[in-house]
């Protein structure tokens, strides 16, 4: 507290005597159903006499000291001259309307009870225990005496446990305190309700010790991923493309071995480097580095990190010269921050060190401790994109040497102006966050002011080095490397099988399954704050071999001739060419046949349909002697035109599997921007970017993340087109769908069990069913695209290639679109955002769960 601030302030300031004839009304409801955490809702509004002297004071600026010491009178404790909450949320400033007698003040606030803190917003004080949770009326000061007029709270459908004062009016779940007539004593409120149990699981399981096995529960997804993808290495060394396996292959397959194990030893970091951290001085185990020193080590941990995948990349010359640079001015401030004015043990002291505040002020050291920001940015991007591109490149024949262009000079720079962006924006989010949650300090009376916004906003900022690491690689980067890891695998292996075959190998088929748990596959699984992710998993794993099962029953090139043979083992690349051809004419035919029926044409019906018959035949693979000329038919429902859309627009799977992933990326961009906006930007999703650390970056790399993964289904779309059940595109691409859909519907029970919300899950359901089917149209598009020219338009195309001869299905089609869209504009207008306007339990003492 700053010397001389009284209680005298509350009489001096506000008047109190002025304050006697205003009316108080308060509310407070609780939210349980439907939220991860429980939501309290608060409610305040104060009628002011405009008689009283500070009443005009209301109507002015927020950012007017007048202005916030009304606004102390009325809502907080006047003699504290800086008030400061980071447990309330607001969406705006309180909303102040002038009447005839009355200056009326509505202030809603919100918090999420999300651990165990004692949490002010508003008047009302939530002290969060195990299992009860206690709720109290701290009517301010000036407004002691004042008519409170009517104080309510509803406890969401659950009954209190105890209730101080007896309430006037109200049912077991809602209670109501009246006073008919000014004067007397205000109610004495205090109420204790039981939570549901999930909700007090979810805010238990962010305290110690249990932020321990937060992390240890998220620990058994990233190593199933590495068992698969130590697997898959083993399996594409074990079964080459070719004879003797190329260099690319044996390339490939060992970058993905030390991807696979360098992104598990980093997450595993990124998952503990909080927990423990905290865990050890929650124990007073050694206090010097896990409470002293704890910022020096999370920049120890970000750098050596980020080092490691550099020295994986292997960067150009210039990249290398700039990332020790940056290295060494890291460990400089890590190892000697006095040298920079920083202080020695990471935290800024105001009230009882208030000259190293001032000495870190005068100095800027907030500049040099953003630089050191800046540069692990930049050290981690520098490996990052060095790492991707080692994956990508490692399927081309190596060049000697450090060739001018392996780390492209416009890319080093790019990442020099993002990193310096990256450390700027989070020291001005921290701002705006301080400022959000102070906005009602005293600010121009006293110096203490200064020293106490300074040492916060450090204080806050210190943190950045661990968060890099959780927000980037915790939600990135740990599927981006191995991702393409695996695509690079498929690529050395498509350029080394000569000749192609038709069927994906089993080996391959493995190394597909991989890719779609580690690119696409959407994380869920997080119950009442417990994460259980593998249930998820294990739900996609079955989905995914369940529907290659399925296709080696039902896809068209696994169906059985009268030969025994399959259709796979008749059907050769050189064959293709015909096979267009055939399903040409099979639909010209076809077409010929309508106008007949139709009356428009006079031909001779039996030799059509004789034509028709021999284009339902295929050679004999080995014929018996003698009779070289034997022919197959194919099966009652696999015409030309079916067997051609099973081959596909592309002579090989990785063709087709390259030509969806180009038409998803096209179909996807619209649903790109959808996701991002429901995500990322609609209603007060924008404002709390505001006062993220990286709030506005991760629009971009959501947007990014959000699109490679569309790609990446895409691609296994393409490169399981042949073994997939159904006969057209959309039948294939539902299915792997479905298969997206089965680790969300875990999710869905989950979450209808413990009674937490779906978010925009449906809406993520829908635009990729959606981005699927129409990759999947434009594939069966595709594959006739040597007709193009003969058709006006692609859409007459495919109607011509799908042989829909009324608008019946046009319409249902249409509809089914409708629908799908209304299923999207009511998902848009639901589920608004939580905010939570406080550290997140990542920041303070343990770290969160990695996801999509």
């Amino acid at each position: 507290m700053v010397p001389g601030a009284t209680a005298r302030a509350a009489d001096d300031e506000c008047r109190t005597e002025q304050l006697k004839s205003a009316r108080i009304t308060a509310s407070v409801r609780f939210k349980h159903e439907g939220e991860d955490h429980t939501k309290a809702e608060g409610r305040l509004m104060v009628k002011a006499p405009k008689s009283w002297s500070r009443a005009a004071d209301l109507l002015l600026n927020g950012d007017t000291e007048r202005y916030r010491t009304a606004m102390r009178c009325l809502l907080r404790y006047p003699d504290d001259p800086f008030p400061y909450r980071n447990t309330e949320g607001r969406t705006e400033l309180p909303k102040v309307t002038a009447e005839k007698k009355w200056i009326t003040v509505d202030q809603r606030v919100s918090t999420w009870v999300v651990n165990l803190q004692t949490r002010h917003f508003g008047p009302w004080s939530l002290t969060v225990g195990n299992r009860l949770w206690h709720l109290e009326l701290l009517r301010p000061p000036a407004l002691d005496k004042a008519w409170w007029q009517e104080v309510t709270v509803d406890l969401g459908g659950r009954a209190a446990r105890s209730v101080s004062s007896t309430p006037t009016t109200g049912a077991t779940t809602k209670l109501t305190w009246t006073r008919e007539k000014a004067g007397g004593k205000p109610p004495e409120v205090r109420v204790t309700l039981q939570p549901p149990a999930a909700k007090a699981s979810a805010a238990r399981w962010s305290q110690h010790p249990w932020y321990v096995f937060d992390s240890l529960a998220w620990l058994p997804l990233h190593g199933v991923l590495l068992a698969l993808l130590l697997v898959t290495a083993r399996t594409v060394r074990c079964a080459p493309a070719s004879a003797p396996r190329t260099d690319a292959e044996t390339r490939t397959a060992r970058n993905l071995l030390v991807i696979s194990w360098l992104t598990f030893a980093v997450t595993v970091v990124q998952l503990f480097d909080d927990t423990l951290l905290a865990h050890f001085a929650n124990q007073d185990t050694a206090l010097f580095w896990t409470d002293q020193h704890r910022t020096a080590v999370h920049f120890g941990l970000t750098l050596l990190t980020g080092l490691a995948l550099c020295v994986f990349g292997i960067p150009g010359r210039t990249a290398v010269v700039l990332v020790i640079a940056a290295t060494g001015y890291v460990i400089a401030v890590a190892c000697h921050p006095e040298g920079f004015a920083l202080p020695s043990q990471w935290w800024l002291d105001w009230e009882n060190f208030p000259d190293e505040v001032r000495w870190f002020r005068e100095k800027s050291a907030m500049v040099a401790f953003a630089g050191a920001c800046a540069c692990v940015v930049f050290v981690w991007l520098v490996g990052t994109a060095a790492s991707l591109l080692r994956l990508w490149r490692s399927t081309n024949t190596p060049t000697s040497g450090w060739p001018r262009g392996r780390f492209p000079h416009a890319l080093l720079v790019a990442l020099v102006l993002v990193s310096v962006a990256v450390s700027a924006v989070s020291v001005w989010t921290a701002q705006n966050l301080w400022e959000h949650q102070s906005w009602l300090s005293r600010r121009n009376a006293y110096e203490a002011y200064g020293l106490w916004h300074v040492a916060n906003l450090f204080n806050e900022i210190r943190w950045f080095p661990s968060d890099w690491l959780d927000w980037f690689h915790g939600t990135y980067f740990w599927w981006w490397g191995p991702s393409l890891a695996i695509l690079a695998v498929l690529r050395a292996r498509d350029k080394a099988a000569v000749p192609a075959a038709v069927l994906p190998p089993p080996a391959e088929l493995r190394t597909l399954k991989v890719f779609f748990v580690a690119c696409v596959a959407p994380v869920a699984g997080w119950y009442a704050g417990v994460p259980l992710p593998l249930l998820s998993l294990l739900a996609l794993w079955l989905a995914l071999t369940g529907l290659l099962a399925l296709g080696t029953k039902r896809a068209v090139l696994y169906r059985k001739l009268l030969s025994g043979h399959r259709l796979h083992e008749m059907a050769r690349g050189s064959d293709r060419p015909q096979l267009l051809k055939a399903a040409r004419r099979h639909r010209e035919l076809h077409a010929q046949l309508r106008r007949l029926e139709q009356g428009q044409q006079d031909e001779d019906r039996s030799q059509l349909e004789h034509e028709l018959d021999r284009l339902h035949r295929l050679p004999h693979p080995s014929p018996p002697s003698g009779l070289p000329n034997t022919w197959i038919r194919l099966p009652p429902s696999i015409g030309p035109v079916e067997l051609a859309l099973a081959w596909g627009p592309q002579a090989t799977s990785w063709g087709n599997a390259c030509r969806a992933a180009y038409f998803a990326a096209l179909s996807s961009v619209p649903a790109v921007a959808i996701l991002t906006w429901a995500d990322h930007v609609r209603g007060v999703r924008w404002t709390d970017k505001f006062l993220q650390r990286f709030g506005f970056v991760e629009i971009v790399t959501a947007a990014v993340s959000m699109e490679l993964l569309w790609v990446g289904a895409g691609f296994t779309l393409g490169a399981l087109w042949r073994v997939l059940p159904g006969r057209r595109g959309p039948a294939r691409a539902s299915g792997l769908a479905l298969v997206y859909a089965a680790p969300v519907l875990v999710q869905w029970t989950g979450n209808w069990i413990v009674d937490q919300p779906f978010h925009t899950w449906p809406l993520e359901l829908s635009l990729t069913l959606l981005v699927l089917t129409l990759t999947g149209v434009a594939m069966d598009i595709d594959t006739f695209r040597g007709e193009r020219r003969y058709w006006p338009t692609r859409a007459s195309l495919l109607l011509s290639v799908y042989q829909w001869r009324t608008a019946s299905v046009q319409v249902a089609f249409l509809v089914g679109q409708l629908v799908a869209l209304v299923t999207i504009w009511q998902q848009l207008k639901g589920n608004d955002p939580m905010i939570l306007i406080e550290r997140g339990p990542s920041e303070s003492a343990g770290g969160e769960g990695s996801g999509k």
